[in-house]
């Protein structure tokens, strides 16, 4: 059986626009960045600043001989990076280079979570 490869390329942020997407998931929900959600305030915010986590260019290739463009091989890459993109909707940022360890923090956690260390373990066992 005969492997073809299928390449997809999307531009990267420059390091000012990462800055820029740094910035606006600071300041929106906590636990956006940990969960891999990517909240509508946010996508429309990286939208407006034309920071979009889906890029206007993207180029493909394969090295498949198929006459259909794009090919099969291409088409199934695709679905499945949407796939992966539909389930944790930040992974469209790291994809353009931004690290979203770096915009995670200890207190991004569920609002309805409290970090083990606030509780008073006195007063919680009495």
């Amino acid at each position: 059986m005969k492997s073809e490869t299928a390449v997809l390329s999307l531009p990267r942020y420059t390091a000012t626009e990462r800055k820029s997407v740094m910035r606006i998931l600071a300041r929106h929900t906590r636990g956006g960045a940990s969960s891999g959600d990517l909240p509508d305030e946010v996508h429309a915010e990286l939208v407006a600043e034309k920071l979009s986590p889906v890029p206007d260019a993207t180029g493909a290739f394969c090295t498949c001989s198929g006459r259909i463009d794009p090919c099969l091989h291409v088409t199934a890459a695709t679905y499945a990076i949407s796939l992966i993109v539909d389930q944790m909707p930040t992974s469209a940022l790291a994809v353009r280079g931004v690290d979203l360890s770096a915009a995670t923090t200890a207190k991004d956690v569920p609002r309805r979570w409290m970090p083990i260390e606030n509780l008073d373990s006195t007063a919680f066992f009495g």
